[in-house]
Formats: C-alpha cells, sequence, structure tokens
C-alpha cells in the first residue's frame, strides 16, 4: 500500500443527491442504510465511534465496540472504517426507529440489555486507513478490496459487516424497492475519498421521501393529546434563514412525545425563528432552532409544504446550520412492469369526500395538525378520528394514520369482497405492542352512517355486527383501534349460504415459508384435477389463504366438506409435511395444519387487503398462483408497499372469487372421494 502522510480528519465524505440513475459503466451501487454514521477508529487497544458532528458513541454500542476492537486485535494495526450503524431486525438491517432507543442513553446497564436484545452492527462500506497507510487518495475499487480482505472470513452474525455492492443498478433498484429501502448510493469506482466534501462522485438515489428538518416550535395539543401538539418545521435556505416547511403530529407514541417536550421546552424564546412565521390552529411555542428531526412524507406540494409529513426520529448526530431543502431524486421511479393499466390505487379514497377534499388528503392535514378531526364523506356523512398520530408499529414507524390511509387507498379492490358481509375487528387500541382484543357486536353509540344490522346469530338470538361495503364503516373499524378486518363467508341476504370455502395452511414451529408454497401449490394441483377453480393470498401472519368459490345454493355443511375432501388428499400427497391434526401436542413436528376448521356459519377469514398485527404491518395479499413459487416472501408485503402493488397489479382477487364453481363441478368433486 502506498503511504500518505495527510492526517485524517473526523468528518466523512458526503454524498449529493443523484437526479438520475447514472450509468452502470464506472458506477457501484449500495443500499442507503437506515441508521447512523460514524467513523471508527480502531487500535488493538481501543475503539471510537465519531458521528458526522465529532461526538462520539462507543458507549452506547458495547458490542460493535467488541466486535471492532477484536478485529484490530487481529489485524494488528490501526483501522479507520467509515460505515453505518443500523439496528438489526431478524439479523438484517433494521430501521432507524429501532435505533432510536439506544443513541443517546447513558445507563449501562441499561445499554448492556439492549445489546442483548436490540442489538445493533456496523456496516461498513469504506476503509480509510490501515496501519499506517493512508487510502483516502486511492481509487474506491482499490479501497473496496482492501476492505474485502480485512473483513474476509467474519461471520455474517457479526456485529461488523461489509455492506453489499453491486453495479447491476437495475438489479439494485429493484431489490430496493421490493425490500422498501429508502434508496441507493452510487459512487465512482475510480474516485477518491474527500474527507468533509459533499461530492458527485457519490450519489444518493432516493426513492422515498425522507429528509431532516430543523424545528423552529410547536403547537398545543387538543383533547387528548398530550405535552405538545404538532412540530413546526423548517430547512435554511441560501442566505440562512429558516424556511417554514410544514406542521407534523404523526408518528409519536407518548414517550417520545414526553422526550420531544423536554427537549423543546429549554429553548423555547418569544419570537419566531422563521423567515415567515406560519399562521397556526393552536397557540404556538417558538423556540430555538436546534433540534434536528428526520422526517419522512408523501411528497413536497406546490407551495412549497410537506405532504404527509410522519416523525422518524431525532438526530443528533447533524447539525441544524446544515439542513437545507433537499432536492428530489428518483421517488417518482416506478419498477418497470408490463402489466397493462390498472385500476388506480386508492382512486375510491381520492374522490370522495366533501368540503373537505379527498379521504386521504384530509386524513393527511389531520394527522399533521396533531391527529384529531372531522372526515367528511359527502352527502352529510361524517365520522370524527382522533389518536392518527399514536405509533401503531413501532419497528415500522407506521402510525394509526397510515393504517387508516392504507384501507382508504385499497378500498376499490377490498370493499367489493366485504360488501354486505358481517363484520368482526381485531382491536389495538395502544398499538400491537399493547392490549388487543377481538370483537363482533357492535356496540351502543356508534356513529351515524356506520352500517349495523341485527343479525341471528348462535343461539337464535340476535345480535348487531357491523356490515361491510363502504369506506365510512371500514374507517370507523379503524379509529375504535382495529387493525385487522374479518369478514364471514356469507352476505347479509344469504346467511346461511357461503360464496368461498376456505383452506388455510397453518405452519407449526420452525417451517419455512418455502415449504407453505409448497403445500399451497399441491392444494391447487388437488383442485386442478377435481376440475375447480381457486384464489389464492398471503395470511399476512405466517400461512397462506386457499380459497374455493362457491355456488349459489351451497350451505356451510356442503362447504365444509368440500374443504376437507381437499385437504383429504393434500394431506395423503404430502404426508411428510401437510397434517390434518388440529393439536399442536399431537402435531409432527415441522408440519403445517391444513386447517378446514373455519368454514362454519359465524367463523370468519382474515380480509383480502387487511392489516395483520406483525412488527412491519405485513398485509394479507391476494396473489396470481405465478407468484406461488419459491421466491415469493411474505414480508414484500405490507402498508407500505401495497399501494404500489395494486396500482401495478389490480384487484387479484374479487374477480376471480366472483367466478364461481358450478354446482355441477362441486358435485362431482364430493363424489369422487
Amino acid at each position: 500500500m502506498p503511504r500518505a502522510a495527510i492526517a485524517l480528519t473526523t468528518e466523512p465524505m458526503y454524498a449529493t443527491v443523484g437526479q438520475s440513475v447514472p450509468p452502470r459503466d464506472g458506477w457501484t451501487f449500495e443500499p442507503k442504510l437506515d441508521g447512523m454514521r460514524v467513523l471508527a477508529h480502531v487500535t488493538p487497544r481501543s475503539v471510537k465511534l465519531v458521528t458526522r458532528n465529532g461526538r462520539q458513541k462507543q458507549a452506547q454500542f458495547p458490542e460493535i465496540v467488541e466486535a471492532l476492537r477484536a478485529l484490530g486485535a487481529q489485524v494488528e494495526l490501526p483501522l479507520v472504517l467509515d460505515g453505518e450503524v443500523v439496528a438489526l431486525e431478524r439479523n438484517r438491517a433494521g430501521r432507524f426507529q429501532a435505533l432510536q432507543s439506544r443513541m443517546h442513553l447513558q445507563d449501562r446497564t441499561r445499554v448492556s440489555e439492549l445489546a442483548r436484545t436490540a442489538p445493533a452492527a456496523l456496516y461498513a462500506f469504506d476503509l480509510l486507513q490501515l496501519g499506517s497507510d493512508a487510502l483516502t487518495t486511492l481509487p474506491w475499487s482499490v479501497r473496496r478490496d482492501a476492505l474485502e480482505q480485512l473483513l474476509d472470513g467474519t461471520d455474517p452474525r457479526d456485529a461488523v459487516r461489509l455492506t453489499h455492492s453491486s453495479r447491476d443498478v437495475g438489479r439494485m433498484l429493484r431489490r430496493a424497492q421490493r425490500n422498501g429501502w429508502e434508496g441507493l448510493i452510487a459512487k465512482r469506482v475510480d474516485a477518491r475519498y474527500r474527507p468533509g466534501a459533499r461530492s458527485t462522485d457519490w450519489l444518493k438515489l432516493k426513492l422515498q421521501y425522507r429528509a431532516e428538518f430543523v424545528v423552529g416550535g410547536y403547537t398545543e395539543p387538543r383533547n387528548s393529546r398530550e405535552h405538545l401538539g404538532a412540530l413546526l418545521l423548517g430547512y435554511h435556505d441560501e442566505k440562512g434563514g429558516l424556511v417554514y416547511a410544514g406542521h407534523m403530529g404523526g408518528g409519536f407514541d407518548r414517550a417520545s412525545l414526553r422526550e420531544m417536550y423536554e427537549r423543546l421546552a429549554p429553548l423555547e424564546r418569544k419570537t419566531a425563528p422563521f423567515t415567515h412565521p406560519p399562521r397556526t390552529n393552536e397557540p404556538a411555542h417558538w423556540v430555538a432552532p436546534r433540534v434536528v428531526v428526520e422526517v419522512k412524507f408523501a411528497e413536497w406540494t406546490s407551495d412549497g409544504r410537506l405532504r404527509q409529513p410522519i416523525y422518524v426520529g431525532t438526530r443528533e448526530d447533524k447539525r441544524a446550520r446544515d439542513v437545507t431543502r433537499e432536492a428530489v431524486s428518483l421517488q417518482e421511479w416506478r419498477m418497470p412492469t408490463r402489466s397493462k393499466a390498472r385500476p388506480r390505487a386508492g382512486s375510491t379514497a381520492r374522490k370522495r369526500g366533501g368540503a373537505g377534499g379527498s379521504i386521504i388528503d384530509q386524513l393527511d392535514r389531520i394527522e399533521a395538525d396533531g391527529g384529531d378531526g372531522e372526515l367528511t364523506f359527502g352527502r352529510g356523512k361524517s365520522l370524527q378520528i382522533s389518536s392518527l398520530g399514536k405509533l401503531y408499529f413501532p419497528d415500522a414507524g407506521i402510525t394509526k394514520g397510515d393504517v387508516m390511509r392504507h384501507y382508504a387507498t385499497v378500498a376499490p379492490m377490498m370493499l367489493p369482497h366485504l360488501k354486505d358481509r358481517p363484520l368482526a375487528v381485531t382491536r389495538h387500541p395502544e398499538g400491537i405492542a399493547g392490549h388487543s382484543f377481538y370483537q363482533q357486536n357492535a356496540p351502543e353509540g356508534t356513529p351515524a352512517g356506520v352500517r349495523v344490522e341485527e343479525i341471528a346469530v348462535k343461539g337464535g338470538d340476535e345480535a348487531p355486527r357491523f356490515i361491510g361495503g363502504d369506506l365510512l364503516t371500514l374507517l370507523h373499524l379503524v379509529q375504535m383501534g382495529g387493525i385487522v378486518i374479518h369478514a364471514w363467508f356469507s352476505r347479509i341476504d344469504t346467511l346461511d349460504e357461503p360464496d368461498l370455502a376456505l383452506i388455510d395452511l397453518d405452519p407449526g414451529e420452525g417451517v419455512e415459508f418455502s415449504t407453505i408454497v409448497q403445500v399451497a401449490r399441491e392444494v391447487r394441483a388437488v383442485t386442478d384435477e377435481l376440475g375447480l377453480s381457486t384464489v389464492v393470498k398471503t395470511s399476512g401472519s405466517r400461512g397462506m389463504h386457499v380459497g374455493i368459490p362457491l355456488p349459489r345454493g351451497v350451505d356451510y355443511a356442503t362447504s365444509a366438506e368440500l374443504a376437507k375432501r381437499i385437504a383429504r388428499d393434500v394431506v395423503r400427497n404430502m404426508p411428510a409435511v401437510a397434517t390434518l391434526e388440529r393439536l399442536k401436542a399431537k402435531r409432527p413436528r415441522g408440519t403445517i395444519l391444513v386447517d378446514v376448521n373455519q368454514n362454519a356459519r359465524g367463523k370468519t377469514m382474515v380480509a383480502p387487503y387487511a392489516v395483520r398485527a406483525k412488527p412491519h404491518a405485513t398485509v394479507s395479499a391476494p396473489l396470481d398462483w405465478k407468484e406461488v413459487t419459491g421466491r415469493l416472501a411474505m414480508e414484500r408485503f405490507t402498508v407500505r408497499t401495497m399501494p404500489r402493488r395494486v396500482a401495478q397489479r389490480g384487484d387479484l382477487w374479487t374477480g376471480t372469487a366472483r367466478r364461481r364453481n358450478t354446482a355441477r363441478a362441486i358435485t362431482a368433486a364430493l363424489e369422487s372421494s
């Protein structure tokens, strides 16, 4: 290695926002990780993790320090690595929200506990010094080779890892979009490392609208909200003035609201720091512009405001004076698809609405304004909603408002399936980390406009049940704290006649999803042999659902017998992995229950497009059978990814489910057993 006499700075090299994809020749592409940038200064005896504004974070991440110290002792040379400290979720790079709880901790006992229960890793992407050799003047390709040699042989589960890099930009963009990455970092392979410089040799290719903003004030809370209402956000212009960018009330839980208030209260001042102070609906408290927050949002509006801003976290590693408005990058890039034009996702929610505008626009405004307000649906119909900013999925940073927007977006595909069906809901009033319960009966005091009917239930009694088919009723269930929507197999005018029989593939512990796919394909093979058409979806939890559309006049006893007949063939054909044994204690380990028990009056199925109470807000996603292969992954279908999916693929459930199997085919299938 060549030697250089320069002294390395504690400042890293910075990327410029890229507004187009550079050619793959001469460039490499890395995931834009969702963490905290650090330079790791390593010797055989000591380790320092230095953020981009010079703060040291080794006390907060002892597992990374230990791994780096071991690396330093192994090579017996001083090292300087550039990388990102990232929270680990299922041993993969996770989201910034999961790192937030660790970044500022001082309590050693708590730090040690979180190092075990909420571990982090350093994803290294550059090597700046090796021994006495400064590598900054060398091309990226040379530095990368040295970094790969340095980390060669390290366990991929270690707390120090090598960031993936590829010259195939198309493949990386598709991976980024499928996996919900913020974007990519493009790097010239012949570029030197320029400490402290913002260079066009490195480009941020952002697929999401996400950026840092300075807090210039906050509003008083309303109703049951505590501490503060909405943050007033801004960025610095070329002259150093603070430009107002909008207000943000979503993305907080009680703890983060309290923490933010405690940060801002000591900074309060009498005058607004903005060059043009905004008008606010609630009284404003102005603060010195020192606190930097990371915000995700839907887009910039034509008047320079953030649409649908959501709090991601507080950035202590960035100086407030350095926060400016980033240029738009690749947020409008879409994964190529061969499919023809599809119905636009959310078109119903976009068109409907009274004087307040579309439902989704109203949700955006209400959440940004603190989370409480009124949705207007037109024709005199309205719904009071509250606490849209409440954090329902902490690991994914998804709020109650995000869940409500999801259901409004997929409503054109979901409502035809729900129409006239009795509904049930799994409620999580405090989000998935809190208490939950399953509810079928509609309580007294249900708002006007929500459809409720008295229906005969078990024992001959009548009970008030929510009835699906309209957006107001669906969103009321979410307002109640509902996350998971369940629906009957029959509709209110033919309650004893299901229009679908269900095969529920319920995996035992340790079963790979690829095995579930194999069993689902066997269900398809059996039904194909019987001449029956099917629909298929992920459960959104762990398994898969296969439905057999039924003709009019079929009762529940017949639907149950048909499901059992199919299930028996599947288990007979795949005895090593499929079982009919319902008792877990008796069920062979590593098998999948081919469950047909839901085919009874009053039982329900998780509705297509329903959200599940899982850490990343997975969705029960309808599929094309061509997608049911070993490459299928449940985690691809989330609240974040479904809008783009339904825009590209359209509805893969309702149309197929309406093409019912004939009575003759059902009879023939039962007689062939």
